[in-house]
């Protein structure tokens, strides 16, 4: 019967569209440079998470896979408080295992940016790890809450 499900698990996983990643948690990290404070959450077909608490510039939220069935594809999405929301790339499809998918988020409030981090890292050189005016004052706008 194991062998059964793991042969199962493993067309699912082969058959679908999105990389396969083995975790139990997601996480977005908001590079410094970014132009906004965000909430992050998990999508999977009509499986939504709660958004996460706001975080600032520099600092990374995650939230439980739980409600994912492996095998199961998942879209993180995060939103910049006050702009707009963006899904990250790549969707993943949901292996199991334990640690955590960070992707990593940039941009401004109407146009924020999330992805996971590959060997060319371009977008780190968007982001150009320089502070800027609107993210400091979405920073400090959580601090007044």
């Amino acid at each position: 019967m194991k062998k059964i499900k793991s042969i199962l698990l493993l067309i699912i996983l082969l058959s679908s569209p999105g990389v396969v990643f083995a975790a139990s948690d997601a996480c977005v990290s908001l590079l410094v440079g970014a132009g906004y404070a965000a909430k992050m959450r998990i999508k999977s077909g009509h499986f939504k998470t709660d958004w996460s608490s706001s975080f600032a510039i520099g600092k990374t939220k995650c939230q439980s896979l739980n409600g994912v069935p492996i095998g199961g594809e998942y879209t993180v999405e995060i939103k910049a408080i006050l702009g707009k929301s963006k899904d990250c790339s790549p969707s993943i499809t949901h292996s199991e295992g334990s640690g955590s998918i960070t992707f990593q988020a940039w941009g401004t409030t109407l146009s924020p940016k999330c992805k996971m981090p590959s060997a060319d890292a371009k977008h780190l050189d968007e982001a150009n790890h320089k502070v800027n005016a609107e993210g400091v004052k979405a920073a400090e706008s959580l601090k007044d809450n």
